[in-house]
């Protein structure tokens, strides 16, 4: 089978599973069968779907089908370090993000309950001890940070690479958005998975994305668990709603005037964040292949003058001579893996097989289906 076909239809075997498991859970804790677990309930599903699903199938089963070591398959899938600078961008964007996000769900969220859709309400009240607060930034900023990017941004994103960067950022993208199995996440989660993805196809690396997937999970959580406690730190958005109410034509106008502000600061932290990232390594790797071809004609002059030739020497090498020093230098800086070596330089036409094709049209059906009938339901109670 060809490397191309092998990858995409084994990211499939590994993913087909992880969504069947995830919405068997899903249902049986929906349904109360998982009652007997307790208090301690959440956690240990929450740890079972992240870790033991999300995280452990798309390293360890991939590693298997793929016949390659566990640090392999973690540098494809773009766990390259990244500066404290690009750390610090990254943590702006996830704020932007999370603002941005607010008024994608109110935007979609009001669309679908035109449809007489009833949205789930918290039945928490009543202040919480701190200790709460940790314990869901955890399950809910930290895990799914590492473990939702490693399946999505990771094993998803780079084995649909060989359908183009545009079809793999889009596919990943919309599964992304299907696999949270709920109608009310599915559009701004899908449109995150845009954002992330394409910040992870452009700075070849997954860490910006895990760390705007945790600052916009980890505000949520601390705007939620400060509406419980009344720490006030909500009343921000709390005074906006107020002003929208009050006045709608001034509120419409500011918000609009705020997104088209978020967005063009949106751009431009990502413009900065790939100069810190891929900019800087090519940048790199580019100086290394100067001196390295410098090296080479050194040497080269020197020979032709100890055999008595002192003609200018021809300084040029050959596209090919250039290419194989490109991937040597390239795998040896860490930039690309050893199946990003095979993916990249293979010019083998890619073509989706028909088996593959089917485990993709069965991952969206099934989650979809799922979605779809969150929203029936919601409509009907």
């Amino acid at each position: 089978m060809p490397l191309k076909n092998k990858l995409t239809r084994n990211i499939f075997y590994c993913y087909l599973p992880i969504v069947v498991l995830f919405a068997t859970i899903r249902m049986l804790s929906h349904f109360g069968i998982l009652d007997f677990l307790g208090q301690s309930g959440k956690i240990i599903l929450n740890c079972v779907i992240q870790i033991g699903l999300l995280f452990s199938i798309s390293i360890f089963l991939f590693s298997f089908f793929q016949k390659t070591t566990i640090r392999e398959t973690f540098k494809f899938y773009g766990f390259r370090k990244i500066s404290l600078k690009s750390i610090l961008i990254s943590i702006l964007i996830g704020v932007i993000v999370y603002v941005l996000n607010i008024f994608v769900a109110t935007f979609f969220n009001s669309i679908i309950s035109l449809f007489g859709y009833k949205f789930t309400s918290s039945t928490i009240s009543g202040p919480q001890p701190i200790w709460v607060l940790f314990v869901n930034l955890f399950l809910t900023a930290v895990l799914p940070a590492i473990c939702e990017e490693t399946a999505h941004r990771g094993m998803l994103l780079k084995g649909l690479s060989p359908l183009g960067r545009k079809w793999a950022i889009i596919i990943s993208s919309i599964m992304f958005g299907l696999l949270h199995l709920n109608i009310e996440q599915f559009f701004y989660a899908t449109i995150i998975g845009l954002l992330l993805g394409y910040i992870s196809t452009l700075c070849e690396t997954i860490y910006p994305a895990m760390i705007i997937h945790f600052m916009n999970n980890a505000i949520s959580v601390i705007m939620s668990f400060s509406r419980t406690n009344n720490w006030g730190i909500d009343g921000v958005f709390n005074s906006l709603g107020n002003f929208m109410t009050n006045s709608p034509v001034l509120g419409f106008i500011f918000i609009f005037l705020l997104i088209i502000l978020l967005l063009f600061l949106l751009r431009y932290l990502i413009g900065l964040l790939f100069k810190d990232t891929a900019l800087k390594k090519i940048n790199q790797l580019q100086n290394v292949l100067f001196k390295e071809i410098a090296r080479e004609n050194y040497f080269k002059e020197i020979d032709d003058i100890s055999k008595g030739n002192y003609e200018k020497p021809n300084n040029h090498i050959s596209f090919e001579e250039f290419d194989k020093l490109y991937k040597i230098k390239s795998f040896d800086m860490g930039h690309i893996s050893g199946l990003d070596n095979h993916i990249i330089f293979n010019e083998e036409k890619y073509k989706m097989d028909i088996v593959t094709k089917a485990l993709m049209i069965t991952v969206f059906i099934l989650a979809g289906a799922i979605t779809l009938f969150t929203l029936i339901w919601g409509i009907i109670i």
